[in-house]
């Protein structure tokens, strides 16, 4: 089976310093036996549109299993119709845009220029929704922009935040096409087939800047047929941008449709239950989902927390949690605790902890948007501190690394989990709290970050976590996976670390 990559970048980006060359990029694409790979330069997108189109083409003509993609800034003018004209006549097929990186608006008067220019080209436009935070473009204003032009819509960076808008979208809109690398939710790929189609999706990495296996694997893991999962991962972009199976001959294909994963027993030190706001089917506290996902990439122990104690009650969530994971001795708890209730989070922690099951304490701070370093947050943390287990801790915002630190500091016989990665900045930071580990789940990771804190921190620092339920296993191991690490790694991170930590026998 021939792999399609339909999201690739390569070049340089002035926020990281890692190697994101075109080399880089075609070793990936063997590595992960990906057939070929739309592409398109860096430079092209965060300085001069024309000089990166010549270098997309110039890797194209290098290299024919990469797909050009083509882009226009739009705070350009000069000659922008001649670079459209230039592109197509040079076999461009897809045309990227980048409203939020270059600030521009797709209501412009310009861009709806643009698209008249590509009228009738037979070509494809691909264009990004943006972040978490919101969707920086509304995507039933690019569908109807688009519509009636005969061109094909890819949607890009699509995820749980504005699925359920994208599959309304894409179900009103035929000419509508998702991407697939931030959907990496647990049950996400069979809800997006039944809703859209099979035929509507789109394998797509983010590669370079983001983990190509975690992307693979997500896909690999969802509970679709062999034809289905052959569809989305080549099928149909070859159809899609008529790519000649010709143009592939002598490429790697992938033979095995099962995911990857690690030949080494895991601890996820990271995992949930509950109700999660978004539109997959909803497991709640029942734990037979995430027993089944462990079984399956050697999971023995994950140690989890409740949903609901982020986003309403802590009381209720601990509860439940407890009711959920008792007569599993593969799953352990930890306490979901507020800094805004200090009395009814020692309360939690006194009742629960009298349990051989419940194994530590998790705050997440960007649920209860509470400052790092307040007052509040430190009497919680020297309570737990007390207790003699260790915390899933994440601060509450990206600067506060150095709260974080003090935090640590302050109380040394802490064992504090960093959750949701970090970065080599940040470990740099907390390099001399020895107290600090980190576990790397996230919706859209980088496994350069692993590499980075593995140089700061080392290899008995970091460990594995995946944000089940509400994550693709998958994917995070995927994750792991691209970050290359040798067997001593492998067994500290995956396994000994965590155990340690949570004195698991």
């Amino acid at each position: 089976m021939n792999i399609i990559d339909i999201n690739t970048t390569f070049g340089k980006h002035i926020q990281y310093d890692y190697d994101l060359s075109l080399p880089t990029l075609l070793q990936e694409l063997d590595t992960h036996r990906v057939a070929g790979a739309v592409t398109c330069s860096l430079k092209g997108v965060a300085y001069d549109a024309r000089t990166g189109n010549r270098e997309t083409l110039a890797a194209a003509r290098a290299h024919p299993h990469l797909v050009p993609a083509a882009t226009l800034d739009l705070r350009e003018y000069l000659g922008w119709e001649a670079e459209i004209e230039y592109c197509l006549q040079s076999g461009c097929r897809l045309f990227r845009f980048f409203p939020e990186e270059q600030t521009w608006s797709i209501h412009s008067l310009f861009f709806r220029k643009v698209l008249e220019k590509l009228r009738g080209a037979g070509v494809c436009v691909m264009l990004s929704l943006g972040g978490l935070s919101g969707n920086k473009v509304e995507p039933e204003d690019i569908a109807r922009l688009t519509a009636g032009h005969g061109l094909s819509l890819i949607l890009s960076d699509t995820n749980y935040n504005n699925m359920a808008e994208v599959m309304m979208v894409a179900r009103t809109y035929p000419h509508v096409y998702i991407e697939t690398n931030w959907h990496a939710s647990v049950g996400a790929y069979e809800v997006l087939a039944q809703e859209v189609g099979v035929e509507r999706l789109l394998y797509g990495s983010a590669a370079l800047l983001h983990p190509m296996q975690k992307a693979l694997n997500a896909v690999l893991e969802a509970d679709l047929s062999q034809q289905d999962k052959a569809a989305i991962l080549g099928g149909n972009a070859m159809k899609l941008l008529s790519i000649s199976p010709e143009k592939l001959q002598g490429r790697p294909a992938l033979e095995d449709l099962e995911p990857q994963k690690f030949d080494h027993p895991i601890i996820d030190v990271h995992s949930h239950l509950g109700f999660w706001r978004v539109p997959v089917p909803h497991e709640g506290y029942d734990s037979s989902g995430m027993r089944r996902r462990m079984k399956r990439f050697d999971i023995t122990r994950s140690i989890l927390s409740s949903y609901e104690g982020m986003r309403y009650d802590i009381e209720a969530a601990n509860h439940d949690l407890a009711q959920g994971i008792a007569g599993h001795p593969e799953l352990l708890g930890y306490v979901e605790l507020n800094p805004h209730q200090l009395q009814q989070s020692i309360t939690e922690m006194d009742k629960y902890y009298r349990l051989p099951n419940f194994a530590g304490a998790e705050i997440e701070l960007t649920h209860t948007v509470h400052p790092t370093g307040s007052p509040e947050v430190k009497a919680l943390v020297a309570e737990i501190a007390k207790r003699g287990k260790p915390v899933l801790f994440k601060p509450a915002s990206a600067g506060d690394a150095l709260a974080e630190r003090d935090l640590a500091l302050q109380n040394p016989d802490l064992m504090l989990i960093h959750a949701h990665s970090m970065d080599g900045n940040w470990a740099r930071i907390v390099k001399d709290a020895p107290n600090i580990y980190v576990e790397f789940c996230a919706s859209q990771p980088s496994h350069n970050h692993i590499r980075d804190c593995l140089a700061e921190l080392g290899p008995e620092r970091l460990l594995f976590g995946t944000d089940q339920t509400f994550l693709s296993v998958g994917a995070s191991i995927g994750l792991y996976l691209d970050a290359g690490l040798g067997p001593r790694e492998q067994r500290l991170i995956l396994y000994e670390n965590a155990r340690r930590i949570f004195k698991i026998s």
